[in-house]
């Protein structure tokens, strides 16, 4: 997979995520599953806080050639929501981008094939999560840097597709094998499908999948 081309101003980068090492590592984890996608053809893929929209960028440019999919993406901070736009515009893909607080305006059951998310995981206070600064929204993840996305894990299964695949990416500190078996209890299979250790830091990609598909297989 082709790494995005990214042009972010002064301003953009103070106030929006730039891409880094988990970043990278996400569409690393994508590329490995990468033959996979385009068997399956996802028609609707969907990343959750795009940033600067290089990961979900990133995959539509794989895709692009193989299947006719649509990609959306969305953000909580309005800058980066410009930003992804203006990302996958440079890099010749469409992304469409909607601005809100993880998934609480889709209603829709059932229709994402690709769910992507590389969430708030730094382990900080909890009233971090909190700060008025959209910045600090791209990284604070209060208690065990989980307070943002187990928020969002009992969502994902009626937001995914039957033969859906939800990708994840966490740091030691949160605890990946409980975040497994949570989501064994909403009846989907999770696997670390890719790791990182930077410094600081120990990077993990999760690949999540129900189960009613795995017995199928």
């Amino acid at each position: 997979m082709e790494t995005p081309i990214i042009n972010l101003t002064d301003l953009e980068a103070e106030n929006v995520y730039e891409p880094s090492e988990d970043s990278f590592l996400l569409i690393d984890a994508l590329e490995i599953d990468l033959e996979q996608l385009k068997h399956r053809q996802p028609a609707i893929c969907l990343e959750i806080g795009t940033g600067s929209g290089v990961v979900i960028s990133a995959l539509a440019m794989a895709l692009k050639k193989h299947c006719l999919s649509y990609f959306l993406g969305i953000d909580i901070n309005p800058q980066a929501c410009k930003v992804t736009k203006k990302t996958s515009a440079i890099n010749n893909v469409n992304v469409e981008v909607v601005q809100m607080d993880l998934l609480n305006s889709i209603q829709a059951k059932h229709i994402f094939d690709v769910i992507i998310f590389n969430p708030p995981y730094v382990v900080t206070e909890s009233l971090e999560v909190f700060d008025d600064k959209l910045i600090s929204k791209a990284w604070a993840g209060g208690n065990k840097g989980r307070q943002v996305m187990d928020r969002l894990f009992p969502w994902i299964p009626a937001l995914l597709s039957e033969n859906g695949l939800f990708y994840l990416v966490v740091i030691k500190d949160n605890e990946p094998h409980n975040i497994i078996n949570i989501f064994r209890e909403l009846n989907m299979t999770g696997t670390i499908i890719a790791e990182r250790k930077i410094r600081g830091e120990h990077l993990f990609v999760l690949r999540f999948q129900k189960k009613e598909e795995m017995q199928m297989q």
